[in-house]
């Protein structure tokens, strides 16, 4: 059977739609680009925001249409967050779907997608794992190791934030052993893989026993032949100093990281539940770059929650430009069904909120620009990730997470170039990106 899948989200979802793949082609299926030609048409949904929750109910209507109108076997199924939110209710939201799968049901896909081409009947599975080593969608020894790959390390979240739908959709806290996270990550490495990034909904919160994360970073660092190690996303409340201090004494810990704020006013803050403050958060921008003074910090912004003042959300510009972030994602509020916050109204406008984020937007792109500029004349390690749209020319990412883009000589310019760590001069700062040339 050939399958089809469209991903919406964060990195966790682009995970797990390459751990699907993999299991559904260990099972036999094949994967097709194109829904035209498959068999199984699979939308794997994200639900944290309300505009993503419409993509996907949107999506799946989109994929069973050419079912209704041509009366093919075509099996359309909803996983992710979406799948865990709604359950059954997705069979009444999007007509001729057949199937329901939340993340924590992955492994049965190929049996559930089999019965359902067989017989007819939907088929639901949703509910939460006990977190077992074989919970976490390890990779395969037998997989092809990328370039650069996912671990997760943990997952859930019992923060209890008062706006966010994550604790019911990928339930409580799950901590994978440290024996086995190093163990993928060896079979990683040893399979090609340079850089690896550390998954989890508050992955910075990971424990075993008397062991924590930064036990985790500096064990992973001993590696032979891991050369770079990302981690997201953090939570603010969980950055000790020994997770601070390891950016500037791993090798391989890159000097990036996404540290999501979501208010620069302490009294949304602690409308949010968010359970730390600005100066706790401030603190902690001066931990990190005291290890590391050019770290490129990024951040989550929400304009328009409940209650949200002019004062407040000054004083969230103010934040901006303390800690002059090298990137943000800036969201207006939307109301999760069933959080907390659900009960606070909605009380900002939606041209209010409009306003607010494209003010915010401005404030977050002058000092992303500024953060860009920086690399002006500066040499940085770059991994190949492809080829460019120019001659001759290469694209992969620094350290600090910019993209660079950079040409080379005819004789060096070569495919196997793909995947290798090399030297880029930057020469040239676009909107978005980096340019520069090859540096033996």
């Amino acid at each position: 059977m050939k399958v089809y899948m469209k991903t919406f989200g964060c990195q966790m979802n682009v995970h797990d739609s390459e751990r699907i793949e993999e299991i559904l082609m260990r099972a036999g299926f094949e994967m097709v680009e194109d829904p035209a030609f498959a068999d199984v048409a699979l939308v794997n949904s994200c639900t944290v925001r309300e505009k993503a929750w419409h993509k996907a109910i949107s999506e799946a209507g989109r994929l069973r249409k050419p079912k209704e109108r041509h009366g093919r076997q075509l099996v359309v199924g909803m996983l992710g967050c979406v799948a865990q939110q709604e359950g059954e209710r997705i069979f009444s939201l999007v007509s001729g779907m057949d199937l329901v799968v939340a993340p924590d049901h992955y492994h049965r896909l190929p049996a559930l997608i089999r019965q359902c081409a067989a017989d007819g009947q939907r088929q639901v599975a949703v509910g939460f794992d006990a977190g077992h080593p074989e919970d976490f969608l390890a990779l395969s020894e037998a997989a092809a190791a990328p370039i650069s790959a996912f671990v997760t390390v943990m997952k859930g979240c019992e923060e209890r934030c008062l706006y966010c739908i994550v604790p019911s959709v990928r339930g409580p806290e799950r901590h994978r052993p440290l024996d086995d996270i190093e163990g993928e990550v060896r079979r990683l490495v040893a399979g090609g893989t340079q850089e690896v990034t550390l998954l989890g909904q508050k992955v910075n919160a990971w424990r075993e026993g008397e062991r924590s994360f930064a036990d985790l970073l500096a064990r992973l660092d001993n590696i032979e032949g891991l050369s770079r190690l990302r981690f997201t996303s953090p939570h603010p409340r969980h950055m000790s100093p020994e997770v601070a201090s390891a950016f500037g004494s791993l090798r391989t810990l890159c000097e990036a990281i996404h540290l999501p704020a979501q208010s620069g006013s302490d009294r949304t803050l602690k409308r949010m539940r968010r359970r730390y403050r600005v100066d706790d958060y401030l603190a902690t921008v001066t931990a990190l770059r005291a290890a590391r003074p050019d770290i490129a910090i990024s951040t989550d912004l929400i304009v328009g929650y409940p209650g949200e003042t002019e004062e407040d959300f000054a004083q969230t510009l103010a934040l901006v430009e303390a800690v002059r972030f090298s990137g943000a994602f800036s969201f207006k509020y939307s109301v999760r069904p069933g959080t907390p916050a659900e009960k606070l109204g909605d009380d900002v406008s939606e041209a209010e909120k409009a306003s607010r984020l494209s003010r915010l937007h401005e404030v977050v792109l002058r000092h992303e620009q500024a953060f860009r500029a920086q690399q002006l004349g500066r040499t940085l390690e770059v991994l190949v990730e492809g080829q460019g749209r120019m001659p001759r020319q290469w694209s992969g990412r620094a350290r600090n997470n910019q993209i660079v883009n950079f040409t080379c000589p005819a004789d060096v310019c070569d495919p196997a170039l793909r995947g290798q760590l090399v030297r880029v001069a930057i020469t040239r700062v676009n909107p978005n990106s980096l340019e520069g040339e090859w540096h033996p």
